[in-house]
Order: structure tokens, then C-alpha cells, then sequence
């Protein structure tokens, strides 16, 4: 019996390096600005011992209003080249990724959002053999990036802190950790979630089972995929 499984990764650094492969970048942009209509990607094998099989695809990604996923089919309008390619050993695989028209010929009012994805086809391998197959999805951002706009309500009852962060934004944000500090700067407790939110979705993040005595005495310090300077944002929890 040839046993296979499936590892899938949403990508949410500056590039991956997973199982002899890295690929760059990992947060793919498309705007009007760049006055072009396409975007490449670079897969390089460096310790694998035998050539992959992968297919290419994409879905248009939106979210609902509480932050769930949601994909739809994509048109002919957006192009992958090669959809499908084998990676040797210690070789590259550059894709390409566009559109059919210029950004600033579609006119967009805010971010449009899509996932690329790089699927491992299974190999012919012998019986009883456990092989990992890799399905990697990148982001694809297309159109403006809008400034950040959220909205932080904290959730605090029995002892159990939450907080449900809103983007009002025309693009997305990625909240990648959140950190509460008491009032002497001393950390209380962090979220590394990691979670993109869409234009208008939100989520509510866990931080657990914590004894407050006084919510204006901490704070939340919200560190995101549009920081400044490596600034985060601040959030006084009693606010």
C-alpha cells in the first residue's frame, strides 16, 4: 500500500525554507504604481534527493464578515506560467504569475485577493512507502494597499480575554502576534495566531484564561504585516 500525506502550508513569512525547498518571495503585490501585470516566483531545491512534481492553480480568496475563508474559481484573466513543472535537485523553477490587462486598466476601487498554490503530484513509489506531498499556498494582493484601519473591542469575562479585531481597511492586514503587557511592561501573555484579515472581515483572537484585575492597567501590543519602522500598534485594554 503506497501511503501519502498531505502538508499544507499557508505561507506567512518573507520566504520558506521547508523539506529542501525554498521559495521567494511568499507575499506576492500587484499594483498600478508597479506598471506591470505580472509577478514571479522562485522555487529552489537545495537538499532534496529527488525531482518533484508540482501543478499550479489559483482561487479567488475572500473572507466573510467573522474572518472565514472563502474561494471561488478564477477567470482566464489570470495567467500561470508553467502550470505544471518538474524541479531536479539543486536546480530553480521561476513561475510566473499576471493578468491579462494592466492594473490600472481594471479600475479597482479596493484589494482584490488571491491564492496561488503549488501542489506536490504524487510520485510512483514502492508499496509500504510514506512519502510527504506538499501543498504550498502564497497570497497574491492586487491593487492599492490601503492604510490601516482597525477596530479593537476587548472580550473579558470569567477570567477569559479575547480580542475581536475588525479591519475597516480597503485592503487586508496580517496580524501576525499579539502580546499583553502589564502596566510595569512585564509580558502577561502573547496570540501567534498569524491571521490575515480581508477588507471588512474580523476575528476574534484567543489570548485564554487570564486573572485581570484591571483592564486599564495593560495594554495589547499588535504587531502586523504593515508596521512602520518595525513599530507596532498599541491597544490599551481598558480604553
Amino acid at each position: 500500500m503506497k501511503n501519502f500525506a498531505l502538508v499544507s502550508l499557508l505561507l506567512i513569512f518573507s520566504n520558506l525554507s521547508f523539506a529542501g525547498l525554498q521559495i521567494s518571495p511568499i507575499q506576492l503585490y500587484l499594483d498600478e504604481k508597479m506598471n506591470q501585470r505580472s509577478v514571479t516566483v522562485v522555487m529552489e531545491s537545495k537538499d532534496i534527493k529527488t525531482e518533484k512534481i508540482f501543478e499550479m492553480s489559483a482561487v479567488k480568496w475572500t473572507q466573510d464578515e467573522n474572518g472565514i475563508d472563502q474561494y471561488e474559481n478564477v477567470g482566464d484573466d489570470l495567467i500561470i506560467n508553467p502550470k505544471n513543472f518538474v524541479i531536479l535537485p539543486g536546480k530553480k523553477q521561476i513561475v510566473r504569475i499576471g493578468f491579462t490587462q494592466p492594473i490600472r486598466a481594471m479600475n479597482l476601487t479596493d484589494e482584490q485577493t488571491y491564492r496561488i498554490t503549488f501542489k506536490e503530484v504524487a510520485p510512483v513509489v514502492k508499496a509500504s512507502t510514506m512519502n510527504f506531498l506538499f501543498n504550498i499556498s502564497l497570497p497574491l494582493f492586487l491593487g492599492k494597499q490601503d492604510s490601516v484601519n482597525i477596530k479593537i473591542t476587548t472580550q473579558y469575562s470569567n477570567n477569559h480575554l479575547s480580542l475581536n479585531i475588525k479591519n475597516n481597511a480597503l485592503s487586508h492586514i496580517q496580524i501576525l502576534k499579539i502580546t499583553i503587557l502589564d502596566n510595569h511592561g512585564k509580558k502577561v501573555v502573547e496570540n501567534n495566531d498569524m491571521k490575515y484579515l480581508l477588507k471588512g472581515s474580523n476575528w476574534v483572537f484567543n489570548l485564554g484564561q487570564i486573572n485581570l484585575s484591571d483592564l486599564r492597567r495593560y495594554k495589547a501590543i499588535i504587531e502586523t504585516d504593515k508596521m512602520k519602522n518595525g513599530i507596532p500598534l498599541e491597544y490599551q485594554l481598558g480604553g
